[in-house]
């Protein structure tokens, strides 16, 4: 009898385990497609079935089922939503991550040097070379005339300056003809030479210096031009002082009656490119004119430092190819020189 009580309890305590563990099992709603666990109830015991979505549950009986059923009804039931959990967890690492916003990257560019070879770019940056690109001289206390110096004496201006004409000044020896020839060429201040060879054509043998002189509004640069030369006694790059020979008068190998051309130039780019600048007093001086206004400058004696290469239309002319008149003498003078000798004769007999 105490057996069979021990018994009944026993099935009562699993009938109700089985109980409240099927009323414990969740199902959770599965995707679009997916199927519903939904638990039902009898008065006296819990049926699990599965059916999809839209779907009514039947109002006939369910059998009644054993402790076994029961017990497998609820593992079935938990493997159900392990099962559709792990679809879901790999659903979410099967999904194709959104791609990560691209940064724009920015790249800082080396700064170049600009190309003056074009427009305005400048050359590369050289080494210079005080010999070739360079020269110092002393600032210029003053300037005399080129012969007869300081005051051109034996001398007269056989043609003088004329803007879009002859620049320059002709200075011949009173004696007339090639009287003058061989005489000496005085620079007319200090400077240094940056020109000083055989051009041919009318020039002859040329020699340009370039002077730096101090005045009211800082320091200025001006060339000095001597053409027609017989003989060249200093070198590009030389210094010369004022009042030092530095050539003997020509006729531009025979081309003219011996004489001097003189040039005073504002502009030191000129070189013997004429043709390419305006000629005119914006870029020339009045020879004459310039030395007697600047006769007595301001000099401390220092050095000044002078550019060289500055005749950049120059080193296009193919100096030797250049047609040269020696011994082509054409007689030379004019009647402009004619007159001014028979003037500076008059003038030299009233003294």
């Amino acid at each position: 009898m105490l057996g069979k009580a021990v018994i009944g309890t026993l099935v009562c305590g699993f009938f109700s385990l089985g109980t409240s563990y099927a009323q414990q099992v969740e199902v959770p709603r599965a995707k679009q497609s997916s199927v519903v666990a939904q638990v039902k109830y009898t008065a006296a015991q819990p049926v699990v079935g599965v059916q999809p979505l839209g779907f009514t549950t039947s109002s006939a009986p369910a059998p009644k089922l054993t402790i076994e059923q029961m017990r497998r009804a609820g593992a079935l039931a938990a493997q159900k939503v392990k099962d559709e959990d792990h679809d879901i967890e790999l659903d979410a690492s099967e999904a194709t991550p959104a791609p990560a916003p691209v940064k724009k990257q920015i790249t800082a560019n080396a700064v170049r040097a600009v190309d003056r070879s074009s427009r305005d770019v400048e050359p590369p940056s050289q080494p210079i070379s005080f010999s070739a690109q360079t020269a110092f001289t002393k600032l210029a206390d003053g300037f005399d005339f080129p012969v007869g110096k300081p005051e051109a004496r034996g001398y007269y201006k056989a043609r003088g300056f004329r803007s879009h004409g002859h620049l320059g000044e002709d200075w011949d020896g009173v004696g007339g003809g090639d009287t003058d020839l061989g005489d000496p060429v005085y620079g007319i201040g200090d400077g240094a030479v940056v020109f000083a060879r055989d051009c041919h054509q009318g020039w002859g043998n040329v020699i340009i210096v370039r002077h730096a002189y101090r005045d009211g509004l800082g320091v200025r640069n001006v060339d000095s031009l001597y053409g027609h030369l017989q003989k060249i006694l200093v070198h590009r790059g030389q210094v010369v002082k004022r009042g030092q020979q530095i050539a003997t008068i020509g006729n531009a190998h025979g081309l003219y009656d011996a004489h001097l051309h003189l040039e005073v130039r504002k502009n030191i780019a000129i070189g013997m490119s004429r043709d390419k600048f305006a000629e005119d007093l914006s870029n020339y001086y009045d020879p004459s004119d310039f030395i007697l206004t600047h006769r007595h400058l301001q000099s401390s004696g220092a050095s000044y430092r002078v550019a060289m290469n500055t005749f950049t239309y120059d080193s296009r002319i193919n100096w030797d190819k250049l047609r040269n008149y020696t011994h082509a003498h054409t007689g030379g003078g004019s009647s402009e020189s004619a007159y001014a000798l028979k003037k500076a004769l008059a003038s030299q007999s009233a003294h």
